[in-house]
């Protein structure tokens, strides 16, 4: 429901119901020895399901925070290069967003199917039941100090991907402060939009394949983080 690329809000849900059906049957023959025995009742069977909820809560929507480090550097992005009213719908987040964000995400989506880091998240699925027992309710410190590291890491990296553009933007903005101080008839605003959001344009294409890269390297470093074996 929550994992990049397996819970897309775009992809019908037919196709992700078909999805989660099919990872089960691959994986139930090798978990059966790790899950306990039926309960007697319905509701000696709640905590259990309870647990195994939160547990792939934590799992999907600790990958899904990695991918809002696009989103932040979307929306710095557009900030910075003068596009930051720009707004379109964001298939990935299934809101309107800033016009980078939505293409940074579709971006990220792409790359996490091209590397394979999707079946990765299997994995970490599989190596779930070895880390946290089924019916035992996951460390809730633990739980925390994850989110939070996971939270920081990806407004950190969402800063680093928008790095170039927001280093042009301070330079461009503190030319045009000392232009308008030696001429103020001119209107300096009305010639340097244009020209700003032409340049965080093409600054944004010459950083966006390294931006990319890092994000890439440091999602499958938190996926690996959730698959420990």
């Amino acid at each position: 429901m929550l994992a990049p690329g397996w819970g897309e809000q775009a992809t019908p849900a037919t196709l992700r119901l078909a999805a989660a059906v099919l990872v089960t049957a691959a994986l139930a023959p090798s978990l059966s020895g790790q899950i306990p025995a039926a309960p007697s009742s319905i509701a000696a069977g709640i905590p259990m399901l309870i647990s195994e909820i939160l547990i792939g809560l934590l799992l999907g929507g600790g990958a899904r925070l990695m991918m809002s480090a696009l989103q932040v550097a979307g929306a710095t992005v557009g900030m910075a290069s003068g596009l930051g009213f720009a707004q379109q719908l964001d298939p990935i987040a299934s809101q309107s967003g800033a016009i980078f964000s939505g293409f940074f995400s579709l971006m990220g989506v792409v790359l996490i199917m091209a590397a394979g880091l999707h079946r990765m998240m299997i994995q970490a699925a599989a190596d779930s039941y070895t880390v946290f027992p089924p019916g035992a309710m996951p460390p809730v410190g633990d739980a925390s100090q994850f989110v939070i590291n996971a939270v920081s890491g990806a407004f950190r990296l969402g800063i680093q991907i928008a790095a170039p553009v927001l280093i042009f933007s301070l330079l461009f903005n503190v030319s045009l402060a000392i232009v308008a101080r030696l001429m103020p008839q001119l209107q300096v605003f009305m010639i340097a939009m244009p020209l700003s959001v032409l340049l965080g344009l093409a600054i944004t294409a010459v950083g966006l394949g390294g931006g990319l890269m890092v994000w890439l390297a440091e999602m499958e470093r938190e996926t690996r983080f959730l698959s420990p074996h």
